[in-house]
């Protein structure tokens, strides 16, 4: 009896032990995510200051209204991603969608997209109180042309990696087969 109980309690520790490692690479995950996120933020906010040149008077105004758009913006995102995750699980699960759920994920969808489009113009015309015009024009095209610098970037970053791998590819290609 008392080894049947033991085996018992190991085997739940252990399952606990597997459940804390999942737990825990969670965790870590979401941590390199904020870090990321934190980064990314931060990179924004110092190409902003040095793109839009703002003053300290201009900055101190500019930033609390920057951060709650973004915030605004971020959980329309998160409307969207939870929306593409539904329809994504039902599609793995192979689970029948009728045409009025597709119908509605679309409606739904496009009115997250319409808001926040809304959202964008609001922010935009809004800060005319404090950016001058030439800086409300660098803030409009701002994000456009900083995603355009990031692929840039990236394609450079995997280009450095990859060289060795497309000249070989490139070579291989160029042979002549058979004749």
């Amino acid at each position: 009896m008392k080894q049947i109980l033991a085996l018992f309690i190991i085997s739940g520790l252990m399952a606990q032990e597997h459940d804390w490692d999942d737990y825990w690479d969670k965790k870590e995950h979401e941590d390199r995510d904020h870090e990321r996120s934190e980064r990314m933020e931060s990179m924004m906010v110092w190409r902003l200051t040095d793109d839009l040149d703002l003053s300290p008077e201009q900055a101190e105004k500019f930033f609390p209204r920057f951060r709650k758009h973004r915030g605004e913006m971020d959980d329309i995102r998160k409307q969207e991603r939870a929306i593409g995750d539904e329809v994504a699980d039902n599609i793995h699960q192979e689970k029948e969608m009728s045409k009025d759920d597709v119908k509605k994920h679309i409606e739904k969808v496009s009115e997250l997209r319409k808001k926040r489009i809304e959202l964008e113009t609001e922010y935009l015309l809004g800060m005319d109180d404090v950016l001058t015009p030439r800086q409300l024009a660098r803030l409009g095209v701002f994000k456009e042309r900083m995603m355009q610098d990031m692929r840039g970037e990236l394609k450079e970053r995997k280009g450095k990696r990859g060289k060795s791998k497309n000249k070989k590819k490139r070579k291989r290609g160029n042979r002549r087969r058979g004749f």
